[in-house]
């Protein structure tokens, strides 16, 4: 049975195997070949992510969107899209991420894939509700959500409804204390509901965070004593899903509502026990949040000793703070110059034929998209499109392997008659296209014609005895026909006259 190492390396990351799957899939990609390595490389790219490998996740990530590519896969490129913003959001560049992620919108809105469009609407939505775009996020993710509700499971639609309602509260807290739109976005009855559909479908670490989310809100809503009583009833459950940080900030959350209601002790006992949870797997923020709660209720309380060690602390972590933020930034800064050179690569790669070198025709395109605006201020543009004499007869009589260096020669000749301006294509099998920029008719026609000869006279028994290669040309230029397509097809019909009349010969009209 053939290994499927994308499928192990996944289920390793699964079970928190992290330095294990990228050991796997680094074994694996050497063996791997065509449309077997992208799936490796987007397993390979997430296991990076998660062990913080930010740069290494990047670069699996643009080689998996690479290889999807050469595979012609659109939906492998969409998901490797998906993998790089990933990389880069875990970094803490949003914008890169958001960028990326519009990337991927454009492509899955091509294709007919619902779910893959509502996974990336909901990565975009994400981001842009970290990064305070409240209204773009609160679009996709609705957008995310009425698709899910036709087509996706209850795990995705209930996922998706927990980064919904997340993004209105996110909004809510951006706006002054006194405005109305508040209590829109503030909705106990919604943060309710997806309790109880969690619970009906046994979904129970996302009842837990939900149940979380509308505890919060029912402080946010003034109703203290009613989220204190949730909040306590979420600490075993926190304990249970193994979600420590979460347990942290239910403490703090439960400080927050004992001191709203001016029980400081019950509020000061609250702060403790949270920091000492925070230190150990908390944010900085959510750490500094709860030392400046505790430095409130002990000043409340009379104790200006423990407030003044509590502010210290504050400070200590602002410190803290702005030297991860620091190097952050350099991370940050890495991974933008990583991902600048990598896609410069990728480009390039796009436009480059890769058995001789040469352009593309996706290169061609850009090509005349340039230079023919210029054709109307007056500089002449020309196209010779040649193609390889009795090809076919090189490829059965001596072999693919002899076809193939015949082309590589072929490129070279072609593309020594190149100047940095003009454009040198392998156009598709044996034919070429050399695109020449400022070059007027006799011009044109001299280089065509030395382009003939030099293909002729190329010692060509050196690659296989009695081995004799000619092409034909046609010459065709843009004062004939402004538009591109037509252009190419003039050139076409004058290269089918030359060979109608014999082969190894140029035409230039007619």
């Amino acid at each position: 049975m053939k290994r499927d190492t994308a499928s192990e390396v996944q289920t390793l990351v699964e079970c928190g195997a992290i330095p294990q799957a990228i050991a796997t899939a680094r074994e694996a990609l050497p063996l791997l070949a065509g449309p077997e390595r992208g799936p490796v490389l987007l397993a390979m790219a997430a296991a990076c992510n998660i062990g913080g490998q930010y740069v290494e996740a990047l670069r699996a990530g643009v080689a998996a969107s690479e290889s999807f590519t050469a595979a012609g896969s659109h939906t492998g490129v969409c998901d490797a899209l998906v993998r790089i913003a990933q990389s880069l959001r875990s970094a803490g560049d949003y914008a890169s991420a958001i960028a990326t992620l519009e990337q991927a919108e454009d492509i899955a809105r091509t294709l007919d894939e619902p779910l893959r469009l509502a996974q990336v609407l909901r990565n975009v939505g994400v981001c842009s509700s970290l990064v305070g775009r409240h209204q773009h996020a609160l679009s996709c993710l609705q957008e995310a959500l009425d698709v899910l509700l036709r087509v996706g499971s209850l795990t995705e639609q209930f996922a998706t409804r927990l980064s919904l309602y997340n993004a209105r509260n996110r909004k809510a807290e951006s706006l002054p204390a006194d405005a109305a739109e508040r209590g829109e976005l503030l909705r106990l009855d919604e943060w309710q509901s997806l309790v109880e559909d969690c619970r009906a479908a046994s979904h129970h670490r996302l009842e837990v965070l939900a149940r979380g989310n509308h505890a919060i809100t029912l402080h946010q809503r003034g109703h203290h004593l009613e989220a204190i009583a949730e909040l306590a009833e979420l600490l075993p459950a926190y304990r249970v899903q193994g979600l420590r940080p979460n347990e942290g900030l239910c403490f703090a959350e439960l400080g927050r509502c004992h001191q709203a209601l001016g029980e400081t002790a019950a509020a000061r006992e609250s702060y403790r026990q949270a920091i000492d949870i925070l230190e150990d797997g908390g944010t900085l923020d959510d750490l500094q949040s709860a030392l400046e709660g505790l430095s409130e209720v002990e000043e409340a309380l009379g104790d200006h000793a423990a407030a003044l060690a509590a502010l210290r602390r504050v400070r200590a972590i602002d410190k803290r703070k702005s030297d991860e933020a620091a190097r952050s930034a350099l991370v940050q800064r890495e991974l933008r110059i990583e991902l600048a050179r990598l896609t410069s690569q990728w480009a390039e790669q796009a436009t480059r034929d890769p058995l001789t070198g040469l352009g593309n025709r996706r290169a061609l395109d850009r090509w005349m998209e340039e230079h023919l605006a210029r054709v109307e201020h007056g500089e002449p543009l020309s196209l010779l499109l040649m193609d390889l004499d009795h090809f076919k007869r090189i490829n059965d009589h001596f072999g693919h392997g002899t076809g193939d260096e015949v082309l590589r020669r072929v490129a070279k000749v072609i593309q020594e008659c190149c100047r940095h301006r003009d454009l040198a294509v392998r156009y598709g099998g044996e034919e070429f296209v050399l695109a020449l920029s400022g070059v007027d008719h006799g011009s044109a026609t001299a280089v065509a014609q030395r382009l003939l000869e030099s293909v002729a006279s190329q010692p060509w028994a050196e690659v296989a005895a009695e081995l004799a290669v000619t092409v034909s040309i046609g010459l065709a230029e843009a004062r004939e026909t402004l538009d591109a397509p037509s252009l190419l097809t003039l050139a076409d019909r004058r290269l089918y006259a030359a060979k109608y009349a014999g082969r190894n010969q140029v035409v230039v009209a007619g």
